[in-house]
Order: C-alpha cells, then sequence, then structure tokens
C-alpha cells in the first residue's frame, strides 16, 4: 500500500513538474514577444528626422581645419559619412553654406566642405571649422590692391579713400561693399572701371581675411599658415589698413 501511494506521488509530483515547466516556457514566450512589439516602434522612433533647409549660398571657396563633429552627405543631417576626428590635420575647402532647422526648431548654419582630392566630403557645421589663412598670399594680394589703387586717377582715388574714410567699428564687410558697389555702377565709362572691378572683387573674396590680419597687425605675423577661430565680418581694421598704405 505505501508504494502504491509512494508511486501516486511520484506521478503527481511528476505532473507537477511539467506543468510547471510548461507555464514557464509559456511565460517566457509571451514576454519575448512582448519585448519584440515594444522593440518595433522605439526603433521606428528612433530614425532620425531630416533638418529643414531654409536657404542655401555659394561661398568663395576657402581652406578651413574641423576641429571636431561629424561630416554629413546632405544639409538635412540624416547620415554621417565621417568623423572629423579622423581628419586632424586635413584642409577643408568650404565652398556651399546652408542655414537650417532642427526638428526641436534649433537654428544653425552647415558648410559644405571637401578635402584636396574629393574623397572626403560632406556638411558640417560651420562652428566646427576653424579658418586657415596664408599670410604670404595674403600680403600679395594687400600688395596688389594697393598697387591698383596707387594707378587710379586723382579723382577715383579720392573717393575711395573718402568711402574708407566713412568705415566704423560698427561697419560690416556689405557695407563697405555696397558703398563700392552703387559708386562703380555711377561711373561705368570711366577709364579706371576695370581697375575697380578688380578691387572689388579682391575685397569682396579678401575683405574679412585681410581684416583680421590688420586688426592682428600684419607685419608681426611671421608664420606663412595662421588658423583663425573667430573670423567676424568687420571691416574698419580693413578700411584703416589700406587709408595707412595709400597715404
Amino acid at each position: 500500500m505505501v508504494t502504491i501511494v509512494n508511486n501516486i506521488n511520484l506521478l503527481l509530483w511528476g505532473s507537477y513538474n511539467i506543468m510547471k515547466h510548461s507555464v514557464i516556457k509559456w511565460i517566457l514566450s509571451l514576454t519575448i514577444l512582448g519585448a519584440l512589439f515594444a522593440i518595433q516602434p522605439t526603433t521606428a522612433s528612433a530614425k532620425t528626422t531630416a533638418a529643414k533647409v531654409t536657404s542655401t549660398q555659394t561661398l568663395t571657396t576657402a581652406p578651413y581645419r574641423a576641429v571636431s563633429g561629424y561630416l554629413y552627405s546632405s544639409a538635412k543631417l540624416t547620415k554621417k559619412v565621417h568623423n572629423a576626428d579622423n581628419y586632424p590635420l586635413t584642409t577643408f575647402y568650404a565652398s556651399k553654406s546652408a542655414n537650417i532647422q532642427r526638428a526641436n526648431g534649433n537654428k544653425a548654419v552647415y558648410y559644405y566642405v571637401q578635402n584636396g582630392n574629393g574623397k572626403v566630403a560632406g556638411w558640417i557645421w560651420r562652428g566646427h571649422l576653424v579658418r586657415m589663412i596664408n599670410v604670404t598670399r595674403q600680403r600679395q594680394q594687400l600688395n596688389q590692391i594697393i598697387g591698383l589703387i596707387d594707378t587710379l586717377s586723382t579723382n577715383n582715388k579720392d573717393q575711395l579713400i573718402s568711402i574708407l574714410n566713412l568705415m566704423n567699428h560698427q561697419s560690416t564687410l556689405p557695407d563697405l561693399l555696397t558703398q563700392l558697389n552703387s559708386w562703380i555702377e555711377s561711373i561705368q565709362n570711366d577709364p579706371d572701371i576695370a581697375k575697380l572691378n578688380q578691387i572689388f572683387e579682391m575685397i569682396k573674396s579678401d575683405g574679412q581675411t585681410l581684416n583680421y590680419l590688420f586688426s592682428e597687425g600684419i607685419n608681426k605675423l611671421y608664420p606663412k599658415i595662421v588658423v583663425i577661430h573667430n573670423l567676424n565680418n568687420r571691416v574698419f581694421a580693413l578700411a584703416q589698413g589700406l587709408l595707412d598704405r595709400i597715404n
């Protein structure tokens, strides 16, 4: 009798263990399925939201170094293609800019840059770039501008000097260019027009860097290459530097 009872107990215990394992497997299955369903919407929401490009502009090609950040395949910033940390000594050339607005409302300016052979290229936040200036080249450019000014007629030279004298500490490069352009357009038949247009284009392309060099003391900068972290749009130092050399 005891043996029969023991056998029954064993059978009951075995059945209990089987049911217990089945319940555990069933719970695990439900847990895994729930996790899969939970993951899917998370994956979808993790997809990068494209930035809105509000405007673009062509830049005068200029050299930069990238100090941090990523390069993106487009100004919509949905795909990273390069990590700037991998190119600490690479010279990048910026040729386009884009004003963008992110999904969170933040606005920023991105530059399209590429290295010398064009193999490393993309859009990078302007704040991750530092401008490189070839001091020797800028001195040569400055000498060209002064040389052209010196060959202008007396009237045109005096008019140019008067425009430069109008520039104050708040004046910007667009202010100077607007003044020059208005004057040049008013004397289209003047014999000096070709020289004036050349001066205008040089100031347009190199005005910011020349202003920086004048503000730092262009004759004190001995390195051939300098790196600028903050290049502003002011032209007072440029105007005064040109006036000093003209006079």
